[in-house]
């Protein structure tokens, strides 16, 4: 019998160790705890390659606020363009934005129109550019042909003129275009009820903001690629974005101010980004908006073991609007892939994010020893919380034992009194008792004579 209890003991111990060690080898990516714990650990730089630009990239964001009506901005240009444009309607009647082409040649000319994606107007920002980003990568395009008349105007993208932009509320667009020759590509704010082709005509521009957000730029499309492939014997690393010290912001110029421009944020700039890996276990994709608050998306694609093409887009955050509001140590959990994999992301910086952000690529034994570390916290915040609880209980207690006793002592005090009242009173009737019987047994004779 005792054989088999100290089998069954040790067959216990054994099923424990068991569960431990599968725990251990399998934490939860996604912890917030175990984020937090990676995002404060030491990481070291990922070297990337110099980024390649290309295309043309027309910004549209200065007025951010304009209460007039008229060309927001525009330029001319050839070949692969986009124009990107964000703006508020801060006047009081409702109005649209629309992007048209003007052709200055003497003949006909077909811009094709690879996407035209928009977000529905809103008074909340952060929620325009995560709907424009995630429609930007769904890529549910149809690519048309636009006919630009000799000497005449084209819109590029009818459906943007069906879309009223109500005071107060954020309107942002994208449009791909591929252009035969040079054109004059503009964004046009006017009364919605206006015909944009005549309303072109009247040639108002409006001036930049102070901010000065807006111009033409190289570079609507950057590639980058890590330098040597990441191995999982690195220890956690970093890429960082849009920065401008390791990503540098684009720089171009805005020719209706006739000024050297900055796209400081490179917003609507798409980038490609390869990481290539090495090693061995798993290695682990993490977001961290270390510039502030942002909403967008991150688009990833690699092949995983069973050579499958894998595609998936990620909401920047994935459980509410946005991230990072007062909190550059913010994390979304991305994706978990076997080390050796090539992994492409895609994103693209959103009109109100906040930059830069990085990339976090973490080992399996860099996660194993962050949620380590965050379940030893949790088990000591738990023993500081119980240790709290049995303090106030006791402190409850012992208030409660010191009324107690006080109720105590003047319950017995109060039973003194009436036992030594009582006793008195006893003692003073006994008195009075026997000085009645006294004077019962007291009398004078009566004598009488002879």
């Amino acid at each position: 019998m005792k054989r088999m209890k100290f089998f069954k003991y040790i067959m216990s111990v054994f099923a424990l160790m068991t569960v431990s060690a599968c725990t251990a080898a399998s934490p939860n990516p996604s912890d917030a705890d175990t984020m937090n714990h990676i995002v404060n650990a030491h990481m070291g730089i990922i070297a990337m390659t110099e980024p390649v630009n290309t295309g043309t990239l027309l910004f549209s964001d200065s007025p951010e606020y304009p209460e007039g009506s008229g060309i927001l901005y525009g330029d001319k240009v050839s070949g692969d363009c986009r124009m990107y444009f964000y703006h508020v309607n801060q006047s009081n009647i409702p109005r649209k934005i629309v992007v048209i082409a003007y052709n200055p040649e003497d003949s006909d000319q077909e811009v094709i129109l690879k996407s035209c994606q928009y977000a529905q107007p809103s008074t909340e920002y952060y929620e325009v550019g995560k709907e424009l980003s995630m429609l930007y990568y769904e890529g549910n395009n149809t690519v048309n042909k636009v006919t630009v008349p000799a000497h005449g105007y084209a819109l590029l993208g009818k459906r943007l003129n069906n879309v009223k932009v109500l005071p107060d509320q954020l309107f942002s667009g994208i449009v791909d275009m591929e252009l035969p020759t040079a054109m004059y590509v503009s964004s046009m704010i006017l009364p919605f009820a206006d015909n944009p082709l005549l309303f072109v005509r009247k040639q108002l521009y409006l001036p930049s903001d102070s901010v000065q957000l807006r111009g033409t730029f190289w570079g609507k499309d950057r590639y980058i690629s890590t330098l040597i492939p990441y191995s999982s014997l690195d220890g956690i690393g970093y890429i960082r974005l849009a920065g401008d010290v390791l990503d540098r912001f684009l720089v171009g110029r805005d020719v209706m101010d006739d000024r050297v421009s900055k796209n400081v944020g490179n917003y609507g700039v798409n980038y490609t980004i390869r990481l290539r890996t090495k090693g061995e276990g798993n290695l682990h994709l993490y977001f961290n908006p270390m510039g502030g608050e942002y909403a967008g998306v991150m688009d990833l694609s690699y092949t995983d073991a069973q050579q499958k093409e894998v595609r998936k887009i990620v909401e920047l955050p994935s459980d509410r609007l946005s991230m990072g509001k007062d909190n550059p140590y913010a994390m979304q959990y991305l994706d978990t892939v076997p080390a050796g994999t090539d992994v492409i992301m895609h994103m693209m910086p959103p009109g109100a994010a906040n930059l830069p952000v990085r990339i976090i690529v973490v080992p399996d034994k860099d996660l194993q020893q962050a949620a380590d570390d965050a379940a030893a916290q949790r088990a000591l915040q738990e023993k500081i919380r119980r240790e709290a609880e049995l303090a106030a209980k006791a402190q409850a207690a012992q208030k409660e034992n010191g009324s107690s006793d006080t109720k105590e002592a003047v319950q017995k005090q109060e039973s003194t009194v009436s036992s030594k009242d009582s006793k008195e009173s006893k003692k003073e009737k006994q008195k009075q008792k026997t000085k009645k019987k006294s004077e019962r047994r007291v009398y004078t004779p009566t004598i009488y004579g002879n």
